[in-house]
């Protein structure tokens, strides 16, 4: 090649290198600042300092003097913003943003009504312990790291109990609970707690703030404790999906065949025991990740798609499953609207429903990590 020419194609390989380059790194680093004002719906006054947050996350800040926040290098996608004020009704919306830029959301806030129902009052009494002991531990959980946990203001709590023996809970400001096994503090917000039967349905929005290291041993510990918290965690779950390394990870899931595309109708238990290795290519099939996770409409989105029922076990954890040949922590995942959008660290940012029973359906506040939380930490 001529010396001229082959500088010339040097220079435009250079180029166009650079460009894609350029445009990597944009995405990577394309965000969104919010910004707006909080003020109450009937008086337009503002609220100051009303705490404007991502659920579920360390993200967040709190409106000024004026009732004016500002939430800056936001991920491009979906986003649920809570904002909450003493008093007030905390309101809840989820907001996609498809560019990078300023976007501006207005939140007008309603007074807070009294909680309805047959409410236990909330000084001591002894029902009320026993009540509250039940809450306690269905909330914090059983691991490991439990007795670390403890809530600090319960006399926030209105606990209820029907006729039909449903125990119920709803806050009445934040529920505040320090995990220090994993160094953060949580605001809890309780729309809706229920017990019954052995099983438990709560909800809310839930916001985490970063617990302040008394030294440097203790900030190891930290995250030292977050890293076993998130292996087996959904988090580590989704994660390992959309990097297709399932099996590396400790993983195996297992997809339920539909009816039309099973071998036999029926399945034989062997010696009178249920075994996985009976059911496979029967009732269920092993699954890849890269079978389950498509592409999503943004680079920071994956859908988890699924027509029927995950089963999911932890191999590098014991527990009890239906299956005598696999007894490991078990879990079961059902998509009602057939998928879910997460981000490839394992963010669900579109739950769509998703229901989850089990091993990961037992995760509670002692061994939670908030959605923004990241390995490389």
């Amino acid at each position: 090649m001529h010396p001229l020419l082959n500088s010339i194609f040097l220079r435009l390989v250079w180029i166009l290198t650079l460009a894609t380059l350029t445009r990597t790194y944009a995405q990577q680093t394309a965000t969104v600042t919010l910004t707006g004002k909080v003020t109450d719906e009937k008086t337009g006054k503002p609220l100051p300092f009303a705490n404007v947050f991502i659920n579920n996350s360390t993200i967040g800040t709190n409106s000024d003097e004026n009732g004016n926040y500002r939430l800056p290098n936001l991920a491009v996608g979906n986003l649920e913003l809570v904002v909450s004020f003493l008093g007030y009704e905390t309101v809840k919306q989820t907001m996609r943003f498809e560019q990078p830029g300023v976007k501006t959301v207005l939140f007008k806030l309603r007074e807070g009504q009294e909680l309805l129902g047959v409410t236990i009052a909330a000084k001591k009494n002894k029902k009320r312990e026993k009540h509250l002991k039940i809450i306690t531990r269905e909330l914090l959980g059983r691991s490991k790291f439990s007795k670390q946990c403890k809530i600090l203001n319960p006399e926030v709590l209105r606990i209820s109990e029907d006729d039909d023996g449903h125990l119920g809970a709803q806050t009445v400001k934040p529920l505040i609970i320090e995990n220090h096994a994993l160094g953060y503090r949580i605001h809890q917000d309780l729309d809706d707690f229920d017990y019954y039967n052995g099983k438990v349905y709560y909800g809310g929005a839930t916001r985490f703030e970063l617990l302040e290291a008394r030294d440097e041993a203790q900030r190891k510990l930290w995250r030292a404790n977050r890293k076993e918290a998130y292996k087996g965690s959904l988090k580590h779950l989704l994660t390992s999906m959309v990097a297709d390394s399932l099996q590396e990870q400790g993983f195996k899931v297992f997809q339920v065949i539909p009816d039309s595309l099973r071998m036999f109708r029926s399945v034989r238990s062997v010696n009178g025991y249920n075994t996985i290795a009976n059911h496979i290519h029967n009732r269920i099939e092993p699954v890849r990740g890269m079978r389950l996770v498509r592409p999503g409409e943004l680079p920071s989105e994956r859908l988890v798609v699924s027509l029927t029922q995950l089963e999911v076990f932890n191999m590098n954890k014991r527990g009890r499953s239906p299956y005598s040949d696999m007894p490991y922590a078990y879990t079961q995942i059902t998509f009602p609207q057939g998928y879910m959008v997460t981000t490839p660290q394992g963010w669900v940012v579109m739950p769509m429903g998703f229901e989850i029973a089990g091993d990961l359906g037992n995760d509670r506040f002692s061994n939670l990590l908030p959605a923004d939380w990241k390995r490389d930490e």
